[in-house]
């Protein structure tokens, strides 16, 4: 089983997101044979001008090994040899950090990942199971919610435009708090992790 792990947060493996990717990969590891291919979105480049230009007039350069595209292209091939997408990801001023929306600009593509139809897009990919893991220091879920929720529903939306649907999301809020309120939430969240990962891949 091939898996590929989006890591999206500055704290790097410090981060609470990471921790739970590394549960998850545990759980994996003990059901079935993996491969983990891991990509830190935090040192991806913004897309740049030879991309724009190439979805714009849907040419493509003449040196397609130069910018941002030859990334985009690179990034899409692992998205696509992967059988399970891990995306571990805090939650920035009530989105996405911007590491996570330039990985999501450079693997939303037009004729790449999806195509524009009279009817609207079409997406090209191969549904997967994609778990996004979510570390935020407020609540944004369910009657505990202090603040809205952006992230899930583009998430989504963005991923469904190019046929990944097959979503799972696990998120561990309060990280503000102090360690002691924390960590109960923590264990409960790898608890429920691993026994979602038996019910689904044993």
């Amino acid at each position: 089983m091939n898996v590929l792990v989006i890591t999206c947060s500055a704290q790097q493996q410090k981060s609470s997101s990471y921790n739970l990717a590394q549960t998850m990969l545990k759980q994996l590891a003990s059901i079935n044979t993996i491969e983990v291919e891991y990509f830190d979105a935090t040192r991806l480049p913004h897309i740049d001008s030879l991309y724009a230009d190439a979805v714009c007039t849907g040419q493509q350069p003449h040196d397609t090994n130069q910018g941002s595209l030859a990334l985009s292209d690179r990034l899409i091939a692992s998205l696509e040899f992967a059988d399970v997408v891990i995306i571990a990801s805090p939650m920035h001023n009530y989105f996405l950090p911007s590491s996570l929306k330039s990985w999501i600009d450079h693997i939303v593509r037009a004729g790449k990942t999806f195509e524009i139809t009279a009817t609207g897009k079409q997406a090209l990919l191969n549904d997967k199971p994609v778990y996004i893991l979510i570390s935020s220091g407020g609540f944004f879920l369910n009657a505990n919610a202090t603040q809205p929720d952006f992230f899930t529903p583009y998430m989504k939306e963005v991923l469904g435009t190019i046929g990944l649907k097959n979503m799972h999301f696990f998120a561990l809020e309060g990280t503000a708090l102090s360690h002691n309120l924390v960590q109960p939430q923590i264990d409960k969240l790898k608890r429920e992790i691993c026994e979602h990962l038996v019910t689904h891949f044993s």
